[in-house]
């Protein structure tokens, strides 16, 4: 992927929130120095999104890939090393938008041209997404009908990791103080992830 400002970053906030995390936990230096590593051949690897809205979610991704191959844990202790770095990080923590800010009525024709770019699939592992406006029943839905994440992780040969990205999801909206509610992912088989947000 190419590096970019936006993508250095990301890459720094990413690995100090885990490297913090793996610390805490009193992870031997040479796994931490490991991971380091791996993140960087990831990225090198990983196919180039532009400047994706959701370059931070495929940045996470290569970050959880990075995990698994240099901690010699299961994919489920990777996962909660990746959710408590972040969720302690309070940089994270304060960069994310809260749910009036980011459910607001002023960002959806954003939105709505973000989706009718990205079916023109300019970049191989973007997202394709739909987006759909407010309702009674939620107050903003997406329908990702490609996902970069599952991209990311089949182009690295573990598929079987995507599902654990997801479930990032459901924590960033607790964190904004949101609601989300999704009834299947790409990663897990479904046609389709159905995101439906509403304030709590």
């Amino acid at each position: 992927m190419k590096n970019t400002i936006n993508s250095r970053i990301l890459m720094w906030f990413y690995k100090h929130a885990i490297i913090s995390e793996l610390r805490r936990r009193k992870t031997p230096e040479s796994i931490i120095q490991s991971f380091s590593k791996e993140y960087s051949s990831v990225s090198a690897r990983a196919k180039d999104i532009g400047n994706s809205k959701l370059l931070s979610a495929y940045e996470m991704a290569m970050c959880f890939l990075a995990l698994n191959y240099a901690s010699g844990k299961d994919a489920e202790e990777n996962y909660e090393i990746l959710r408590d770095g972040l969720c302690a990080s309070k940089i994270f923590c304060n960069v994310l938008a809260d749910a009036e800010s980011y459910l607001s009525e002023k960002k959806l024709p954003g939105r709505l041209k973000w989706a009718e770019d990205s079916h023109k699939k300019i970049y191989e592992n973007d997202w394709v997404v739909d987006v759909l406006p407010g309702n009674e029943e939620y107050d903003l839905g997406y329908d990702y009908h490609e996902c970069g994440v599952v991209k990311l992780c089949h182009d690295e040969g573990h598929p079987e990791l995507a599902k654990y990205c997801c479930r990032m999801d459901f924590i960033l909206a607790d964190l904004m103080h949101m609601k989300l509610v999704r009834q299947g992912t790409l990663a897990e088989g479904a046609d389709h992830c159905d995101f439906r947000y509403s304030r709590y």
